[in-house]
This record gives structure tokens, C-alpha cells and sequence, in this order.
């Protein structure tokens, strides 16, 4: 990765308070004035602005780079690639979910291999994020202004029995998904399958979140492994960018059944 890509997503990481650049300088392992020299690169970009009290914070350019990404409906390879690992781990439907224009959005999933599988949500598929293991993940962990106008605008919906519907016992959920830092759901969206999901976190950002959709049956006999397999997924990526960065050395890139699940 660039140096100035890495600064870039060490900012994006940073509270605004911790932006200093001699904190980005140790962060970056690297001198201030080249600090200095990456800053004044972007904000001529427009991709940074510097305000009257000389703090960085994103550009013009940059707001025009993140609408179309939350527009982007094709996720990133590099999402999409840890899939594969959690059905050959589980043998079951695996998910990659994420906010696109406010909303909770299936970009990705892959067909299990067992005998008896769930019908797949396909990419595209938004809606009843309440009844939806993805869809509790994105809304606790989402900045409290998005999860509040997506609730505004879609009420508590029920899709089975089990949905939960009444405000005050959902958020419960939410903050309970939260502090586990998993979301399940068991007949909610559809009768005879169940759901865990886990968020995916990128230098601080929520990117989306993977989920398992499996049988309720077998659900309740291998939950513990899923929720393993789908942490390992996560961490997956970090190691892969670990891997990256230092095969690049000086900083560049080296080279290179039944229901719907949710």
C-alpha cells in the first residue's frame, strides 16, 4: 500500500482529537516532514482539508469516493474470498451483507455443500433487517443517526411468529448483539432455518458483516463451531493485509432445502 493510501486509512482510524501529525508520523513509522509532504499531496487532491484550527479531515473528493462506493453493489474480492473458507469449514450458505443507501444488503453469498441446504437470499436482497441475523449486526453496530433513520423508515416488520416486532424488546436485542459482538436469530425470517452473523471491521470501519444460514436442527448442534468459523473469516482478512504490507516492504504492494438465509 501507497504511503499516502496509508495515511489515508490511519486517518479514517483516528479520532479526530489524535489526528496530530506527529502521532501519524510513529503510526506510519516514518518523519514528519514526509508527513507533512503526503498531507499537503492530498489536500491538493482535494481528498483532505485543513480547517482554521490546522486539523485534517476528509475533502470534497473523498465524499464523491464513499457515495460511490455505498452505491457499489459488486463487493471488494477481497470480502467475498473468505466465503469460500466458512463453507468448507460448516458445509453451509454463507453471506456477506452490508449498508448500501441506508440499507442492509445481501452483495454476496455462496451455496453450502451439504445435502440438505436453505434457499439462498439473493445478492440484491434487502429489507426486514429486524427479522435478519445481518440485519441487527449492521444496525448495532451503525452510527446511531443511520440506525435511527433506517427505523424511522422501516418499521418493525413480522415475517414468522418469532419476529420480534416491539420496539423496546429490539433494541434490548440490539444492545445484547452489541456486547456479544454476534447476532443470531432462529425462525424469525423463515420457519426451519437459523442464522449467526459477525460483524467485518476495517481500521475501525463497519464494512459489512458474514453470516451462516443453516437448519434450525443442525444450528443448534454446531452454533459454537459457526461462530468460530465466522470469527476466523474475519481475522482472515487482517492477515492477508498484514501479508501484503510486508511483502511490500518499503510500504507498496506485493505482488500478486427450506426459508432463506440471511
Amino acid at each position: 500500500m501507497s504511503r499516502a493510501a496509508q495515511l489515508l486509512m490511519l486517518i479514517a482510524s483516528l479520532p479526530e482529537a489524535e489526528r496530530s501529525v506527529t502521532r501519524m508520523a510513529a503510526e506510519l513509522g516514518t518523519s514528519v516532514p514526509t508527513v507533512y509532504h503526503l498531507l499537503n499531496t492530498l489536500v491538493d487532491a482535494k481528498l483532505l482539508t485543513r480547517d482554521e484550527r490546522k486539523q485534517y479531515r476528509f475533502g470534497l473528493a473523498m465524499e464523491v469516493l464513499s457515495v460511490a462506493y455505498a452505491q457499489q453493489s459488486v463487493p471488494p474480492p477481497e470480502l467475498v474470498a473468505p466465503l469460500r473458507r466458512i463453507i468448507e469449514e460448516t458445509g453451509e450458505s454463507a453471506y456477506l451483507t452490508a449498508w448500501r443507501t441506508g440499507n442492509p444488503v445481501v452483495l454476496a453469498h455462496l451455496s453450502g455443500t451439504h445435502a440438505v441446504q436453505v434457499t439462498n437470499l439473493r445478492p440484491g436482497y434487502r429489507g426486514v433487517a429486524n427479522a435478519r441475523a445481518s440485519g441487527k449486526v449492521l444496525l448495532a453496530f451503525a452510527e446511531p443517526e443511520e440506525r435511527e433513520r433506517y427505523l424511522a423508515m422501516n418499521p418493525l416488520t413480522a415475517v414468522t411468529e418469532k419476529t420480534i416486532t416491539d420496539p423496546d424488546v429490539f433494541e434490548k436485542e440490539l444492545r445484547q448483539v452489541a456486547r456479544n459482538g454476534y447476532a443470531t436469530e432462529v425462525e424469525e425470517f423463515s420457519a426451519g432455518v437459523a442464522c449467526v452473523a459477525v460483524p467485518v471491521w476495517r481500521n475501525g470501519m463497519l464494512m459489512g458483516c458474514y453470516t451462516i444460514s443453516a437448519p434450525v436442527e443442525r444450528y443448534r448442534k454446531q452454533r459454537s463451531h459457526y461462530l468460530a468459523v465466522l470469527r476466523a473469516a474475519v481475522a482472515m482478512l487482517d492477515e492477508e493485509e498484514v501479508a501484503a504490507e510486508d511483502g511490500g516492504g518499503d510500504g507498496t504492494p506485493a505482488a500478486s432445502g427450506t426459508g432463506g438465509g440471511r
